[in-house]
């Protein structure tokens, strides 16, 4: 896949939510200026969006590191967005908007990962995607998938999807923007989740700051 940013590497030995940890800006991440405004921040909780591809290998082996992280973190506000480049991946923009409308979670997102990457599907294909369902519906209700995915409301996801991808330069997957300023950079999962939890604490102490 074209424009994947990260590492493959085994990860090492370490405690994965550790925050107190040195990250450094031009080598961990890199500052929006001025900060994005494309996607709304909830409330006081920070906002986080992870810019990914179910054809990157490095957002599958990120995923359930990614999911265990969500669980422990606190005032997160966690958001997954499938990139659309030049009008590419507008089918998965709608099973990744489906997704998260239906809460389905880390077991459906892997399915479709392993289902495009090691089972060659293409499951932008309409008939190739309810074959996927069928075969999944321990995990999914195939039927009530499909009213979602069919719906008005996710219909211009993709088109969305794409304005995001564009507002935040997206190059490569996975990328992470925490509290719209900060942009992480190409990291192993372990250290790439330290440094988006040490992000968190870094936009918290602002905002309290500014209270």
């Amino acid at each position: 896949m074209r424009k994947i940013l990260g590492v493959l590497l085994a990860t090492g030995i370490c405690n994965v939510f550790a925050a107190n940890i040195d990250i450094k800006q031009g080598t961990d991440y890199t500052v929006i200026t001025p900060p994005a405004k494309a996607i709304p921040i909830t409330g006081s909780k920070v906002n986080v969006t992870e810019f990914y591809s179910y054809a990157c290998i490095h957002c599958s082996l990120l995923e359930p590191k990614l999911d265990a992280w969500e669980k422990t973190a606190k005032n997160v506000d966690l958001n997954r967005i499938q990139v659309v480049w030049d009008g590419h991946f507008t089918g998965y923009a709608k099973i990744n908007a489906t997704s998260e409308a239906m809460h389905l979670g880390t077991d459906f997102n892997q399915a479709v990962f392993d289902a495009t990457m090691n089972k060659r599907q293409n499951l932008e294909d309409p008939k190739q995607l309810q074959t996927f369902l069928a075969a999944n519906s321990k995990i999914v209700d195939p039927k009530k998938f499909m009213a979602t995915y069919n719906s008005f409301a996710i219909s211009s996801k993709p088109t969305e999807y794409a304005q995001y991808t564009k507002a935040y330069n997206i190059t490569g997957t996975p990328t992470f923007i925490v509290a719209g300023k900060y942009v992480t950079s190409p990291a192993q999962p372990d250290r790439l989740i330290q440094v988006i939890q040490a992000l968190v604490d870094k936009a918290q102490a602002e905002q309290k700051n500014k209270k």
